[in-house]
């Protein structure tokens, strides 16, 4: 049992390092943990938006689609994991009892006919206002974490929160100075360059001047968002399209290389956002050694112009 531990642990940090996926690391995990699935999100508290998700295990895809969609916004076991304080964990058994069960939305018509029933829960830590948080997950024919799981999965959680704030801290230190950034800071079209937890790699002059206007796309604490929820739902969805992150989510489909939504304003305008995938295989590590997605930003009412000479990268 302790080298299945110490090698969990150890494909943690390899994650963090970009040795290989978090997907794969996460999978080890709940495979020692008899999981039915294993998550770890990060959630804007202030607005219940999700900002990324990671996940592992037998869930079918389209309960992952439809729970990042709508049901995380009336998910009763996410309120009790944000009002824990770092570290601490919370099993949905002990606040939700059956007849709590029967009456609820969230479970008669969502978790228990996709094969769910059952989370242990902590908070891994906050970052300004996202929560990032690890679920593990036991199916309806199963029965929850025991006492001692529990405590195997604290020690476990610990390094999974330092493993990914290690990965967040490189990203951070990460230098934007390299040859993709150097060329869209000299493209007139708003561009912005974001990773799979939607941080702000970079945003050139026009892109900056719309996100300090704020009636569409925002930076909240060095993510990129949008204006309204629903919005944030729908750039969450397509930058999972993209599968920026490989293999680190439950398949949802076919991965494209491109994405297109509309973000709208309190005037029911909208403007459009194309993402491009940029992976370092593709572009010769132009943009960094990390996958990145490229958002071409085209407000209608800007004309904007792009330079003749300029086209989005050639995806293979």
């Amino acid at each position: 049992m302790d080298d299945v531990f110490d090698d969990i642990v150890a494909g943690f940090y390899k994650a963090a390092s970009g040795q290989v996926q978090w997907g794969e690391a996460l999978k080890a995990f709940q495979h020692f943990t008899d999981a039915w699935f294993v998550q770890v999100q990060g959630i804007d508290f202030s607005r219940v938006a999700m900002t990324f998700s990671y996940e592992a295990g037998g869930a079918p895809p389209e309960a992952v689609v439809d729970y990042l969609r709508t049901w995380h916004q009336s998910d009763p076991r996410a309120r009790l994991v944000m009002e824990l304080g770092e570290g601490e964990w919370v099993n949905c058994h002990e606040h939700f009892d059956e007849a709590f069960v029967a009456r609820s939305a969230f479970y008669q018509e969502f978790l228990i006919p996709y094969g769910g029933r059952y989370v242990s829960g902590t908070q891994l830590f906050r970052q300004g206002d996202e929560v990032v948080m690890l679920g593990v997950h036991r199916g309806r024919h199963s029965l929850p974490l025991s006492k001692d799981e529990i405590t195997c999965c604290r020690r476990l959680a610990k390094h999974l929160a330092e493993a990914l704030r290690l990965y967040r801290a490189h990203r951070e230190r990460a230098p934007q100075a390299n040859l993709g950034a150097e060329l869209l800071s000299r493209v007139r079209a708003p561009i912005v360059l974001v990773d799979d937890h939607c941080y702000l790699c970079h945003a050139n002059v026009a892109a900056r001047e719309i996100l300090a206007r704020g009636d569409t796309l925002v930076e909240r604490s060095g993510l990129l968002g949008c204006r309204s929820s629903r919005d944030d739902v729908q750039l969450a969805m397509a930058l999972r399209q993209l599968a920026l992150a490989g293999d680190s989510y439950v398949a949802t489909g076919a991965v494209s290389d491109k994405a297109f939504l509309r973000i709208g304003r309190q005037t029911g305008a909208t403007i459009g956002l194309y993402l491009y995938a940029i992976r370092p295989q593709a572009t010769l590590s132009s943009f960094g050694g990390q996958p990145l997605a490229m958002g071409l930003i085209h407000d209608p009412g800007a004309r904007p112009e792009l330079d003749p000479s300029w086209s989005p990268p050639v995806l293979t």
